[in-house]
């Protein structure tokens, strides 16, 4: 479906995607992660035909991104961060509107507006101001501006930003939903459990380049085999790495996570001991299982907050 080979991409001296390959096949969830700068907007940019690359090649249908760039576009949508639409519209009157300017017409035109409407369940805010909506509402809308041309490739940047967790699960339903049409979803997310709930595959950017990539379960029960996850209460971030340097192949994920890997268990009684010296409560213990935000630090050696 996608097809990368020896991407470069540079803004004057700065490198912003080096020799980066990478293949992404029909029907799946794919997740796209990167600490902020590795790269990441601009991959997505050039897929799309927004951004011009140097050196390299991308094929999309098996077809040739710079010579067949209006051909490949009519098949995508770009689903962005940013609400795109009027506040001033009604629900329905933005739909037909984005519609209007689709290149299809008659009877396709009308299925996909009726599909957009179903898909997101916007049948009950149909006659309602966009600006009216709640966060939720509003990015299903933006979803379903999105899915007007009844794309192949749907690419997601951060579409929960914002909403709530309730809405945020309702859309990540949503977009799961699009494999059963055979459809290939790009997905770019700050939220590791989002990538992880959803996405088949991962591939990781860090400096313009793909550092680890491949389906997710297989990634994360290889880089966690003998590995302990530590939940805590949250406790104080410097307290954690002063004692992180006592415990050999513990790291610090986050206020509330530790990584013990290798696991052993005199080192974990001693980790134990350690906390509950310092008064620092532990929620649970995980063995054997690494979480993405785990990975992602050790590849990238970065905190999640930099995503």
């Amino acid at each position: 479906m996608i097809q990368i080979s020896n991407l470069t991409k540079r803004y004057r001296d700065a490198v912003a995607l080096s020799q980066l390959s990478l293949k992404i096949g029909r029907g799946i969830i794919f997740g796209l992660l990167g600490p902020n700068g590795a790269g990441k907007t601009t991959l997505i940019s050039i897929l799309n035909g927004l951004t011009r690359f140097q050196e390299g090649d991308v094929k999309i249908f098996n077809l040739s991104l710079r010579q067949n760039i209006r051909q490949i576009r009519k098949r995508c949508a770009f689903i962005p961060q940013s609400l795109a639409f009027y506040d001033n519209l009604t629900v329905i009157e933005n739909l037909r509107f984005f519609a209007g300017i689709q290149p299809i017409t008659g009877q396709t035109l009308q299925d996909n507006l009726k599909r957009a409407i179903s898909v997101n369940r916007l049948q009950p805010l149909t006659n309602r101001k966009s600006s009216t909506l709640s966060g939720g509402e509003k990015r299903r809308l933006n979803i379903a501006i999105g899915l007007l041309t009844n794309p192949d490739i749907l690419y997601f940047d951060e579409p929960t930003i914002g909403i709530d967790p309730e809405s945020r699960n309702d859309i990540l339903n949503t977009i799961r939903s699009f494999k059963n049409d055979d459809k290939t979803v790009i997905y770019t997310s700050h939220y590791m459990e989002e990538i992880e709930k959803i996405c088949d595959e991962v591939a990781i950017i860090n400096h313009g380049k793909i550092v680890h990539q491949g389906k997710l379960q297989d990634m994360l029960q290889q880089e966690g085999n003998n590995s302990a996850i530590i939940e805590l209460h949250k406790s104080n971030y410097t307290q954690l790495n002063r004692i992180s340097k006592a415990i050999a192949g513990l790291q610090v994920l986050n206020a509330e996570t530790l990584l013990l890997s290798p696991q052993d268990s005199r080192v974990m009684a001693e980790l134990l001991a350690i906390l509950e010296r310092e008064h620092i409560s532990v929620r649970q213990i995980r063995y054997q299982s690494l979480s993405l935000e785990s990975l992602f630090i050790n590849l990238t050696g970065r905190e999640k907050s930099d995503v």
